[in-house]
């Protein structure tokens, strides 16, 4: 039986889950982080002294687990809209209600998965897991030798020019046990599109994490981003990624698969060089290589799959992955 874990938040996860939904897979495990810092989940964290997790991303995933169609339903429509709404204070309705549920049950967010379930009357397709119950921050070290704590940081510094040489979590908190089983039960894992540090490796920092990685026996895919940030990813390889994986996942080889766009970042720009310069003014650009720059893993004999997995919204120029184009993708690399 497949049973695929996702590891990722923001908004690049529930787009996955979805094209895994679409492709026809229902044994999901959706992993993400509970360090956010900033905006309406961190509002809520600094106002209970950061002694609780943050939730936006373990809710994003969860309603990207709806069945299809579910969301044309009365009450699942209210309970989008209440996420979308924040009082004065900046504190969100439906993030509220998630916290009261996690008082109630005892911070079991399965229960509370098992609550709306009831309240909505609809059957998720997968379950959605913190890596940890416990509070706790990220923090990085820049290569300039700056020190930053929370995640707010990493999206406030995302343009600069200083990128990030480290990253951790204070303090140390270990892993859900849930977690670490689906990760080494797994048969297949997905390293999500997201931001790199704080969406996707800071879940390898829990303690226990890395053990879970030497266990699992699970087919690795990393679904690389559409474009770069400034901070993070700028003059990044699939080399780069390679070798940062094995830095945090403590594993020789962190992925068998790499899907990447199948464009070069040469002929992208000679075919939407509007798009191309809207990036620029964000110190961005398209995340497409040459052959010569995925021959290295080639040669690790890594799997490359390029692909048209993304579309291109004109009159914004931006770029998004599409769920229907990764779904046809991942049924193809699945099985």
């Amino acid at each position: 039986m497949v049973k695929i874990v996702t590891i990722g938040g923001g908004t690049g996860a529930p787009t996955i889950l979805r094209a895994l939904i679409r492709a026809g897979f229902t044994q999901i495990t959706a992993i993400c982080t509970a360090m956010d810092s900033g905006g309406r989940t961190g509002t809520i964290r600094s106002d209970e002294r950061d002694r609780v997790i943050a939730v936006s991303d373990l809710l994003r995933n969860l309603l990207a687990l709806m069945p299809p169609h579910s969301a044309e339903m009365n009450n699942v429509t209210m309970f989008t809209e209440m996420l979308n709404f924040s009082d004065g204070r900046n504190r969100n309705l439906g993030y509220t209600i998630y916290y009261a549920l996690l008082e109630k049950y005892r911070n079991d967010y399965l229960q509370v998965q098992r609550a709306l379930e009831q309240l909505l009357g609809i059957q998720f397709m997968g379950r959605a897991i913190p890596i940890t119950s416990m509070s706790a921050s990220i923090c990085f070290l820049s290569m300039g030798g700056m020190i930053y704590h929370g995640e707010h940081q990493l999206d406030l510094y995302a343009m600069s020019q200083d990128m990030i040489a480290k990253v951790w979590i204070e303090p140390v908190v270990p892993a859900v046990p849930e977690a670490l089983e689906a990760i080494a039960q797994a048969t297949h894992l997905i390293f999500c599109p997201g931001s790199l540090y704080g969406s996707v490796i800071a879940n390898m920092l829990p303690a226990g994490v890395i053990s879970a990685f030497q266990e699992t026996q699970a087919t690795k895919i990393l679904i690389s981003n559409l474009v770069s940030v400034r901070n993070e990813t700028h003059n990044f390889t699939p080399l780069d990624y390679w070798r940062l994986f094995q830095n945090y996942t403590g594993l020789e080889r962190p992925f068998d698969i790499m899907v990447v766009p199948d464009l070069s970042r040469e002929t992208f720009e000679q075919q939407h060089p509007e798009t191309a310069a809207h990036y620029a003014k964000e110190y961005s650009y398209f995340l497409g290589w040459s052959e010569a720059d995925l021959k290295p893993l080639r040669d690790q004999n890594v799997h490359i799959e390029p692909a048209g997995h993304y579309s291109l919204t004109v009159q914004f120029n931006r770029l998004r992955h599409d769920p229907d184009k990764l779904a046809h993708v991942l049924k193809r690399l699945i099985i």
